[in-house]
Formats: structure tokens, sequence, C-alpha cells
């Protein structure tokens, strides 16, 4: 087993310590968790963020180290599942918050020149004098993956104008006067595409990330 020597002094009295191999860590006793509570911050239109933390539930003291975001419940909001160090269970926070003015846009895509996931697609929402440029990849974090899905909001917006998909392959598509609040699932080469309504959030009392799982 690889050891290494004391770099330096060690402070017990402010919870500093040294160990030779990190997988002594459980034999010697000590623990790297540091149970700092979670903290989740809402982006506030640009202007700065909102520190939601307590609202939202997701404030748990567990040591949390993986997120997963993606749309578990296909309602066109984004959800979390959380893991925490040292085992435990896995939460899943459903979004609950409200949806009363504010609209969304589910935008699945199938690829058959590109890749059939479509990783690396650029799709472009142009909404009045808004554009939104949201590329699709399956975002690593710590021990976790989210799925490759586009789950985009776009304010008061009832219609996207002008919606381009840009595809690996070199391919371009574009759909004009798309509705919100709806699920689009557009496949490579096909000009239409298939369009689902989606849930109304309207959910007033229920705001804020509800705990799904544990």
């Amino acid at each position: 087993m690889c050891t290494l020597p004391q770099l330096g002094e060690v402070d017990e009295d402010a919870g500093e310590f040294w160990v030779s191999n990190p997988f002594m860590l459980p034999q010697a006793g000590h623990n790297l968790s540091a149970f700092e509570r979670n903290r989740l911050f809402l982006n506030d239109v640009g202007r700065g963020f909102i520190d939601a933390s307590r609202f939202s539930n997701v404030d748990i003291d567990s040591d949390s180290r993986s997120a997963v975001i993606a749309d578990f419940d296909r309602d066109g909001q984004s959800d979390l599942l959380v893991g925490s160090v040292g085992g435990g269970p896995l939460r899943l926070f459903l979004n609950r918050f409200s949806m009363a003015e504010n609209r969304r846009i589910r935008i699945d895509l199938v690829g058959t020149k590109s890749n059939r996931q479509a990783i690396g697609t650029r799709v472009t929402l142009e909404c009045g004098t808004t554009q939104i440029v949201r590329d699709l990849f399956a975002t690593n974090g710590c021990m976790g993956m989210s799925p490759p899905e586009l789950v985009i909001g776009v304010g008061e917006a009832a219609q996207i104008q002008k919606l381009t998909v840009r595809w690996p392959s070199g391919g371009r598509q574009v759909f004009d006067n798309v509705p919100t609040n709806v699920r689009v699932q557009i496949t490579e080469g096909n000009d239409k595409p298939e369009i689902s309504s989606l849930p109304n959030l309207n959910r007033g009392q229920e705001a804020g990330m509800t705990v799904g799982i544990e």
C-alpha cells in the first residue's frame, strides 16, 4: 500500500488531520463529510440569483455530492436527483414551482444521419426580440450524468417565431410559429415535428421542490 509522510503541521483543534493513505480513513475513524446544507439558486432573469434553498426543501445536510438534472416526470420542468456520500437514500426533488405566468417547451431530438441521441445539436429559439441558444449534451458532474434533453423556459411567449435545429451532420432545419407549453419531437430530415401538450402547472400552494423518493 502506498503511503505518504505528513507534509506539515496539522491543527487538531480546527479539525485538521493527516492520513498517510486515503483508504485508511475509516480505520482511523476520520470522516471528510462536512454536512454542509445544500444550496439552490434561481436565476432572476439575468439580474442575479435568488437563494431558494430553504423554500425549495433541498437544503438537507446529507453531504450531497452528485446532482442529476432531468425532467423525471415529463411535465416540462427540470427536477433534481441527489446522491450523498456514504450511501443512504437517493432523493428525487420534483419541481413544483408555479408556471402560472411563464411558459416552457420540451424538445426531444432524434438523429438519423447524426447520432441517434442527437448529442452535439444546437437549437436556437427566437421569441420576439429574445434569442435562446441551447446545445444538447449529457452534462457530467461528480458521480452523476444528466440525460441529453432540452427543457427550455421561454417566459411569457405564447409561441416561438422561429426554431432552428443545427444537427451534428451539418444539416439545418427551421420551424416557424411553434407553440409553447408543448413537447416537440423533431426527427432529423423530417419537416413535420410531433407536438403534444404538457400538463398545466399552475400549482399554487405546492410551489417548491417536493421530495419524491427517499
